[in-house]
């Protein structure tokens, strides 16, 4: 899940809205996120879609029957695997079980699984409490966006450079999701063709 600004044109404010991101996307992962790439190599078409079949089986449960202990994918076609992150081997191993009996095709032993520290069952629902708690605009600072980070690590947060250092903001977002780790970001909204904000950018 990640929740994100949308267009807005109010003096008021910016309107906030809630979005689901596939939890088998590719976009989950990110070199400048901490989640290793492997280096770039020539891959057949067959093996690249082999293991998009793969990733979409695997989310297909993860965000089901297994999101006890699913965290995130990473399809990595240099490496030719599908980073499975996950809370619990012996589950996560269930999970790509589970996975292959709903989809006999699919080629699991490009599954690679690597330890998470939270799952989606954990992380949705307080990325989902900040996105309700700055639509209402009762966080002490503006909030962007709120995810996952791509190797389940906790979330992160994207506001004001204000923002990343306001405590009032951090004891209020800790009130929202206990103990679950929190980076902040700094961002700035980005801009329509018509000056209205859309959504919070991170600042390269």
């Amino acid at each position: 899940m990640k929740w994100q600004r949308s267009a807005a044109a109010s003096s008021a404010g910016l309107l906030m809205s809630l979005l689901l991101s596939s939890c088998g996307s590719g976009s989950l992962s990110s070199a400048s996120d901490g989640v290793p790439e492997s280096p770039q190599a020539p891959i057949d078409p067959i093996t690249y879609s082999a293991l998009q079949n793969l990733e979409s089986a695997l989310g297909e449960q993860g965000r089901a029957e297994f999101k006890d202990t699913f965290g995130a994918l990473q399809l990595d076609p240099a490496g030719r695997h599908v980073i499975l992150f996950a809370t619990d081997e012996g589950r996560a191993r269930s999970l790509v079980e589970a996975a292959s009996k709903k989809h006999p095709g699919i080629e699991t032993s490009y599954t690679a699984i690597r330890k998470c520290q939270y799952s989606r069952g954990i992380v949705d629902p307080a990325i989902k409490l900040i996105g309700e708690a700055a639509e209402s605009n009762k966080l002490p600072a503006p909030v962007y966006s709120a995810a996952m980070f791509p190797d389940g690590s906790g979330i992160k947060i994207a506001t004001t450079k204000a923002g990343t250092t306001s405590k009032d903001l951090k004891d209020a977002v800790a009130k929202l999701v206990g103990d679950i780790r929190v980076s902040y970001e700094e961002s700035l909204p980005i801009h329509n063709l018509d000056a209205t904000a859309t959504m919070g950018a991170p600042m390269k």
